[in-house]
């Protein structure tokens, strides 16, 4: 009779544990560019396009991340070359924040690994340097060819998570 039970249950449950395997993310569906296309936060549910370009890029085992806001100051190396150490200062700083101190350039890689829905990045490098060595941990609620989005508190505001939508643009 438990033999008859066992294969009920197994029979009921089966199809359900064959689902939901099918549908966790895997890692070489990561794989590629992504584009930022827009922002929701979570706690308002209010949607943004995304404020600036950002690209996630993700190998086997690496990732990088580059993100520049529009209106970001250009200068020309010829220009660069006519200014005093002083003026450099300020072009170079300019680069990655405007005249109000608001980041409009950042940049982070280091490694990632796909542990269930968490996509785990550790990063080497970034310009946001309280970053380095963090395993910051992005909640994968959608993934499919075209489409990617995770969830994610803010590196600032931990209170505020959002929810990223990205497109593959490779």
């Amino acid at each position: 009779m438990w033999k008859m039970s066992s294969l009920i249950v197994a029979g009921c449950f089966g199809p359900v544990g064959l689902l939901a395997a099918q549908n966790a993310p895997r890692s070489a569906d990561l794989r590629g560019t992504w584009e930022l296309v827009s922002i929701r936060d979570l706690k308002t549910g209010t949607v943004t396009p995304a404020p600036r370009t950002e690209w996630m890029q993700f190998t086997r085992t690496h990732f990088s991340v580059t993100a520049m806001s529009p209106g970001r100051r250009t200068v020309t190396p010829a220009q660069y070359d006519s200014l005093s150490s002083e003026e450099r200062i300020k072009v170079d700083y300019s680069r990655v924040f405007d005249d109000k101190g608001n980041q409009v350039f950042a940049a982070r890689a280091g490694t990632w690994r796909l542990v269930g829905s968490q996509l785990h990045q550790t990063a080497s490098m970034a310009i946001f340097a309280p970053i380095i060595g963090i395993d910051r941990s992005l909640k994968i609620t959608t993934l499919s060819k075209t489409r990617l989005m995770v969830q994610a508190p803010s590196f600032t505001s931990p209170d505020l998570t959002t929810e990223m939508t990205y497109r593959r643009i490779d």
